[in-house]
């Protein structure tokens, strides 16, 4: 039957997203056979993809999110810088504007890799095309799930783009779909209850565009990026160096009504930032693209784990499960960081039913703390609306000193940076030897 604990042949993954990509990894060192159905038609490998609006803006894959890849891909971040991966040491390569106030400069030993989306996919969808029991299988949409006598997951019906329709068995189901999930429909359709939504509405907008060679401002760093400063200003930007010499400049706004439609508008709109850097870097440059706009209009969050009866061997993942302010770059960090829980669960757990439960209580345990972090954040701009969380205010406060701290104080700045790449729990930020350099910032005004 199965490789390990859990009964079946063959996985089935909707949706060939970052968070799909790295499941069906892990998934092909249990089952016989994987299949990753994919909406968008077969691609090249370093292409944007369709189904990924996103993709032409700015990423960053966190420390955290790196190692898991590595662990899962041997020799993949090798290979990525050797074909145009740019290295940079977090604190010492990145010029950062947080709320008004530079970071400190320093040489941290964190080190990151940067480059597109489309590139870091590229790699990812290249490594998984030579693990022989995984089939892609594109121009594929998924219209409903099915179920046996027990209740229990036992396949899908597949909707080809020519509405050619089939059932295709499966024993495990995961969806890793994205922004366009329909399983709390068809869990509906079924008679299952509807998992309980949280939304918190950002109105989110980025707009990107590729330089080549930037100005003389950008000759200290190699990357740049300017956090908005609220409630004062709700605007901001990026740039990050990508592959074959080039910058990505991202500028994003919350709550803004005009958008950069052209090159000289968003030459003016990066002017018009607290500071002046990002517009000093690209001036003079010459664009290599057209500018791509991404709306977010909200964070999402799905409470899979809470529902009472849900069908077996069904797993949600992703950004299916939880969105989060793609500004903070957790989004594919936190993918990683699920496919690890599913690959250590797939190990141990004997029957599909306590897999399921236990594998979404997991993984809304790990959304607990990049959730609270964006919340913290996006309720800083006056247009936010949604669920707070308690005591948000004190922490607001808090979070907004450590911040001021790290542009003077190493030892800070190093555990925020943990922090942020997920590699520590925000509590580490309470720990008396932080809170005492900290205190000092908490009577003044903040800037």
């Amino acid at each position: 039957m199965s490789l390990n604990n859990i009964e079946g042949k063959r996985a089935i993954v909707i949706g060939g997203s970052i968070a799909g990509k790295l499941s069906a990894r892990v998934l092909s060192e249990f089952f016989e056979e994987v299949i990753v159905l994919e909406k968008d038609q077969k691609i090249d490998s370093n292409t944007l993809r369709k189904g990924v609006p996103q993709g032409s803006q700015g990423h960053v894959l966190l420390k955290g999110g790196e190692e898991i890849l590595e662990e899962l891909f041997p020799g993949i971040i090798d290979e990525m810088v050797k074909e145009g991966s740019t290295v940079s040491d977090f604190a010492q390569d990145l010029l950062w504007f947080h709320h008004g106030w530079k970071k400190k400069r320093f040489h941290s030993g964190l080190s990151i890799i940067q480059q597109s989306r489309p590139f870091l996919e590229g790699h990812i969808q290249k490594s998984l095309e030579k693990i022989p029991n995984i089939d892609f299988r594109y121009g594929c949409k998924v219209k409903k799930l099915l179920l046996n006598e027990k209740k229990e997951i036992s396949g899908l019906t597949v909707e080809k783009h020519d509405g050619k329709q089939w059932d295709l068995p499966g024993d495990l189901v995961i969806d890793a779909s994205g922004a366009a999930s329909l399983t709390s429909n068809w869990l509906e359709q079924l008679g299952f209850n509807k998992p309980k939504k949280t939304e918190v509405n950002i109105d989110l907008f980025y707009a990107s565009m590729i330089f080549g060679k930037l100005g003389v401002g950008a000759n200290n760093w190699h990357s740049l990026l300017i956090y908005p400063n609220p409630p004062k200003q709700s605007s901001g930007g990026t740039i990050s160096p990508i592959e074959g010499g080039r910058h990505l400049v991202t500028l994003l706004g919350y709550g803004v009504e005009s958008l950069p439609s052209d090159h000289s508008a968003f030459l003016q709109y990066a002017k018009n930032l607290d500071q002046p850097d990002l517009y000093e870097a690209i001036k003079t440059a010459v664009p290599e693209s057209s500018i791509q706009i991404y709306r977010f209009p909200a964070l999402r969050r799905y409470h899979y784990h809470k529902l009472k009866q849900f069908p077996a061997g069904l797993l949600v993942m992703g950004d299916s499960f939880c969105r989060i302010d793609p500004v903070f770059a957790q989004g594919m960090s936190i993918a990683a960081m699920e496919a690890v829980i599913l690959r250590k669960m797939l190990k141990t757990y004997k029957t599909k039913e306590k897999l399921t439960k236990d594998f979404h209580r997991k993984i809304s345990k790990i959304i607990e703390v990049p959730w609270l972090i964006a919340l913290t954040e996006d309720f800083r701009f006056r247009h936010t609306s949604g669920e707070k969380p308690i005591g948000l205010s004190v922490l607001q406060k808090y979070v907004k000193n450590v911040v001021l701290a790290c542009s003077h104080n190493e030892k800070i700045y190093r555990q925020f940076m943990n922090v942020l790449h997920l590699k520590a729990h925000p509590v580490s930020l309470f720990k008396p030897s932080i809170l005492y350099s900290v205190i000092p910032f908490l009577n003044k005004k903040n800037n």
